[in-house]
């Protein structure tokens, strides 16, 4: 290990060196008493006067322990927060194996529509709740977007205290990217949710195209052109396949100057964009609810619901089709690769009614937790689909036999995306849907370890 990396960091040991960046270094260690790896990130000394540093170490302990409440599957979880006599303050994190989102854009360019949605909704569920605790993160950028092997976006760094102007620069030194800063951060130094939607539709922006939004290696030209100049058109910087009209218009809505002009959340953005897509025909379309309570989305429902509009806002240049049958003829054939629930009726006097509404045909009720094609776990759908007189569905015996043509690493894997989606649901307080992933989730992998212990989490009996 170089004689530069410290051996420990407070009570944590440190293996190696992982980062350096403007704010200071990122290690990967283990934490001796509780036996799990962690990541710690320490601060630079930044040249302040004794009292700005005082000011400024509280509030980075204040708002460490602010974002160590926050929980969610894409928000990288924060365990600590202290000093240490050699290396000064430090926060302790999650340690979440894989690449960051620059690297993966770096290495891939322009993503797939499945991964556009599924970030986007991930995403978009880490600032929802993070902005309903007050916290802004102020720096959502594809460097601080972790992504693991299974398709899982985790936003690391929320509540770190910014150092004033380290946007642009200090003393002649160029200590960040102003190219995902919203314009209001830039020209007023204020910060809210909306100039963090501004950055996330700056990240969309660049997971769709392969470019950057406002592409720039000086930090005031790249500045001046974030206050005053529309980003391109997607599809005319676009590296990989064209975008969908209303895709385009979302991430132009969510790039615009004045904040009022945005849509209202992060979910809103990452709503249209999931939904633009879904009209074109391209991914399928979201069967999650969105939120504790509410009702699975209807093959009918309006994409004004989802775009904006029923907030008061538009999605320009959108074109609204209505979803077709053979939609969602192909969703459904899309969700056959899930697992389907068979629950076998004895006869019309034992007290069971059939999903068609008539047990005594020897009908059964099969629910099918699905996997919809997007790797994030908030998009595993639920569907009811009738039995035939036979007691099973063409879907559950094509299930049947899909998980028996998948390998041992393979069923795990869904189950892994099964139990994530519980666990979301679990988080909302959607109870039932919460049960039906995690019973989907013992039918591919019945050794997986966190099924019972979410089941412990779910009240008796169900919603």
């Amino acid at each position: 290990m170089s004689e530069s990396v410290p051996s420990k960091v407070g009570r944590y040991l440190i293996d190696r060196l992982v980062g350096a960046g403007a704010m200071g270094y990122v290690y990967v260690g283990k934490d001796p008493e509780l036996g799990r790896a962690v990541a710690i990130k320490t601060i630079r000394d930044l040249g302040m006067d004794p009292t700005s540093l005082g000011t400024f170490l509280e509030r980075f302990k204040n708002e460490a322990r602010a974002a160590a409440r926050l929980h969610h599957p894409a928000i990288v979880q924060v365990y600590d927060v202290g000093e240490d006599d050699e290396v000064g303050p430090y926060l302790v994190f999650e340690y979440v194996p894989g690449k960051t989102l620059k690297e993966v854009l770096r290495d891939e360019g322009a993503l797939a529509p499945e991964r556009i949605v599924s970030i986007a909704d991930q995403v978009a569920g880490a600032l929802e709740v993070a902005h309903a605790e007050g916290i802004i993160h102020r720096d959502v950028k594809p460097d601080n977007l972790l992504t693991t092997d299974d398709g899982r976006v985790k936003l690391a760094d929320f509540g770190i205290a910014k150092v004033p102007d380290a946007a642009l620069t200090r003393e002649g030194q160029f200590l960040g990217t102003p190219c995902y800063a919203a314009p209001e951060t830039l020209m007023e130094g204020t910060y809210g949710p909306r100039s963090d939607l501004f950055s996330f539709a700056a990240v969309l922006y660049e997971v769709a195209t392969g470019t950057r939004a406002f592409p720039g290696s000086d930090a005031v030209a790249v500045a001046n052109k974030v206050v005053h100049t529309d980003p391109p058109h997607p599809n005319d910087v676009a590296t990989g396949e064209q975008i969908p009209p209303a895709v385009a218009s979302a991430l132009m809505r969510g790039l615009a100057k004045n904040p009022e002009e945005r849509f209202q959340t992060s979910r809103d953005l990452a709503d249209a964009i999931h939904q633009a897509y879904a009209d074109d025909g391209v991914v399928i379309p979201s069967l999650v609810p969105r939120s504790s309570g509410s009702a699975p989305r209807a093959s009918g429902q309006s994409s004004r619901q989802l775009s904006g509009e029923s907030r008061g806002g538009s999605l320009p240049g959108a074109e609204r089709r209505p979803r077709s049958v053979a939609l969602w003829a192909m969703a459904i054939g899309s969700l056959a690769i899930g697992v389907a629930l068979v629950f076998a009726l004895s006869g019309p006097d034992d007290g069971a009614a059939a999903a068609d509404g008539g047990a005594g045909d020897g009908g059964a009720a099969v629910l099918g937790v699905a996997d919809t094609g997007i790797v994030g776990a908030e998009d595993t759908g639920i569907v009811v689909l009738d039995a035939g007189p036979d007691g099973e569905t063409d879907a559950a015996r094509d299930t049947g036999e899909e998980i028996a043509s998948l390998s041992g690493f393979e069923r795990e894997q869904r189950a892994k995306d099964l139990v994530d989606a519980a666990r979301t649901e679990i988080d909302r307080e959607n109870w039932d849907q919460a049960r039906d992933a995690l019973d989907a989730a013992r039918a591919y992998d019945p050794g997986n370890d966190e099924i019972d212990e979410l089941l412990r989490r779910l009240p008796p009996g169900g919603s």
